[in-house]
């Protein structure tokens, strides 16, 4: 008999982790799990389970699991809590095979190595017509080559206070005057072509 699946086809592979803790001594403190997700880097992501809060419900599917985390070889900070430990993709390391899993890569802690980001951005072409011929009715020299910069605005951790943030702002930080930032903007800014030609053929004119 053939048999015909409906709904959306899974990526999950493995158990979840409360099926793996279940069955193991002191509920696997101190074991080593990964997810089946994270395969697909290059570098090593895993949880070592510190703590557990079982509710002790019948199934034993529900608790609190705390566990040093880390993700692509960046080592979080603190001992942080499962969000998604309910989907089935989850495995166990055995013991004799975390060293061959970590395959000799040296874990570092995320922040050890800032990411740059930049400061400022020059301003779109026609924007920067506008500023020069702003300039001019001001009396002001206006030297075609002068760039005009915008500084960044990058939402803060504490306005928005979530998880994501923390680790963003442990990551990376503002480029300073004469630091060249690591990741460049690359944004395009696309103007209705005749009128900006009016613009530069007036601001060139006066």
């Amino acid at each position: 008999m053939k048999t015909i699946y409906i709904g959306r086809k899974t990526s999950f592979k493995g158990k979840t982790v409360w099926e793996i803790l279940a069955n193991l001594k002191n509920f696997g403190i101190g074991r080593m799990i990964t997810r089946h997700e994270l395969t697909q880097y290059p570098e090593p992501s895993y949880h070592i389970i510190r703590r557990v809060e079982p509710r002790m419900d019948e199934e034993l599917r529900f608790g609190t699991v705390y566990c040093e985390t880390v993700f692509r070889g960046k080592r979080l900070p603190g001992i942080r809590s499962f969000k998604d430990g309910y989907n089935p993709d989850f495995r166990l390391i055995p013991k004799d095979e975390e060293q061959k899993f970590l395959n000799g890569y040296q874990v570092t802690d995320l922040g050890d190595v800032k990411t740059l980001l930049p400061k400022n951005y020059s301003v779109p072409p026609l924007m920067k017509l506008f500023l020069m011929r702003h300039k001019q009715e001001k009396g002001q020299t206006v030297d075609i080559k002068e760039e005009f910069k915008i500084p960044f605005v990058y939402l803060n951790e504490k306005d928005l206070n979530t998880e994501k943030d923390e680790l963003f702002w442990l990551k990376h930080r503002i480029a300073e005057e004469g630091e060249d930032p690591d990741i460049k903007f690359e944004g395009k800014f696309t103007f209705y072509d005749r009128y900006t030609k009016e613009l530069e053929t007036d601001v060139q004119n006066n």
